[in-house]
């Protein structure tokens, strides 16, 4: 399937569950993703839009935990990761995503595991994001990389392009 159509199917799939359905399916994934970062000193992680797969637990367990954690910024046609001490040092910025507020730089290679949003994926741990290509400039650097995302998402194959770079694993409910 063509990336657009895939993201598209992805997004519509995501925004039409049940608030039930969703909250149900978002705690799932947040208890898979705790026992992928367990042993993590540094976790790398997507704060979430409203209807993307719930981050926020997995962050506040990770801080509760005294495991470092690194929170996108966009910086012109990339991310800059950041390290956050609470959710308090998150404010609104790109695209109504709330963004790290903190100065403390963390590179990709520096954490133990990268938590990646995304529109749609398949098997082969390929991904659609939403088009601007961010995750792409900074998942090569990753050491492992985890797509969180709902079953609802999952297609049987993504066409992908030269410059995509594929997930290590995707943690879906």
């Amino acid at each position: 399937m063509d990336k657009k159509t895939a993201r598209e199917r992805g997004l519509a799939a995501r925004r039409n569950m049940k608030p039930e359905v969703r909250n149900e399916k978002n705690k799932l994934i947040a208890d898979l993703l705790i026992e992928k970062i367990r042993d993590a000193s540094c976790v790398g992680c997507y704060v979430p839009l409203a209807d993307e797969a719930d981050t926020e637990p997995v962050i506040r367990w990770c801080l509760g935990h005294h495991i470092r954690v690194a929170v996108p910024r966009v910086c012109g046609s990339t991310l800059q990761f950041l390290e956050i001490f609470s959710m308090d040092d998150l404010e609104e910025g790109h695209f109504h995503v709330r963004e790290p507020k903190t100065d403390i730089i963390v590179g990709p290679e520096e954490t133990d595991v990268m938590i990646v949003p995304l529109s749609a994926f398949d098997e082969q741990g390929h991904r659609t994001g939403y088009g601007r290509g961010y995750y792409d400039t900074i998942l090569r650097r990753c050491r492992h990389t985890v797509g969180a995302a709902y079953s609802e998402q999952k297609t049987d194959e993504i066409e992908t392009d030269p410059w995509d770079v594929d997930l290590d694993e995707v943690v879906y409910a």
